[in-house]
């Protein structure tokens, strides 16, 4: 990726395309324009976009259809509906679809640009941060990307497992326990969602079996419960919950 953002953006309203266009051009975006859905996804395809910016009601395909598409193979990249149509049950659809902001025309030019320069911001400090961990020779874990490789054999996790997996990392080789691990799934209430957890621990280590390197063990006493990942096989005890 460049330093400039590159922005694809779906409008069938050439007039409104264009004068949009020249707006964000000035904040130092690069822009590419699609006519309609259909033209839209291609595009996607061809240029992998770093923000995708979608009207709502377009020909061809509309921009909830676009959005379920994309979502289906990628779901990193920014997605801001930008539509004169502002109902209540529309938003919905499109946050529920996987769009990351929904945004009135009817609105100043300035929020857009702000929105998208914040976004901006965020795509910056996640592709700065450090987002693959090496597990052991073998194994490496993307967070990102949400994958597991094992000697070129990749597997994708949930974002929750994927979550899971990180903060177990984030403590090299030291217990992580109940109340860390679903604080930093949930960031709410812990309640109910030990059984959550056991069942992540479970999907997660169906392709570490294939690196006898990795173990993720489970600690229970009366004074602690959590996980731990270990990145050796020194005497590490069979799996168990």
């Amino acid at each position: 990726m460049t330093n400039k953002m590159r922005i694809l953006y779906a409008e069938d309203n050439k007039v409104d395309a264009e004068l949009t266009k020249m707006i964000l051009e000035e904040h130092e975006f690069i822009v590419d324009i699609a006519v309609n859905g259909e033209e839209a996804w291609d595009a996607y395809n061809r240029q992998k976009p770093d923000i995708l910016l979608l009207d709502l009601y377009m020909p061809l395909k509309d921009g909830i259809e676009v959005i379920r598409l994309i979502r289906k193979k990628d779901p990193l990249t920014c997605i801001i509906i930008y539509t004169s149509h502002g109902e209540p049950e529309r938003e919905i659809a499109a946050l529920d679809a996987g769009a990351d902001r929904f945004i009135s025309k009817d609105r100043p030019p300035n929020v857009l640009i702000a929105h998208l320069k914040a976004l901006r911001q965020k795509i910056v400090t996640r592709l700065n941060a450090p987002h693959i961990y090496e597990l052991s020779s073998i194994t490496t874990f993307n967070v990102v990307a949400r994958t597991i490789t094992i000697q070129g054999e990749v597997t994708l996790l949930s974002s929750s497992e994927a979550r899971l997996l990180q903060l177990l990392c984030a403590k090299n080789n030291q217990i992580a326990n109940m109340d860390y691990l679903t604080l930093g799934i949930w960031k709410g209430a812990t309640l109910g969602k030990r059984k959550r957890i056991k069942e992540y621990v479970c999907r997660i280590r169906q392709p570490l079996k294939k690196d006898l390197s990795i173990k993720i063990e489970y600690i229970g006493n009366d004074y602690e419960e959590g996980y731990i990942l270990y990145t050796t096989t020194c005497g590490k005890p069979e799996d168990t919950i």
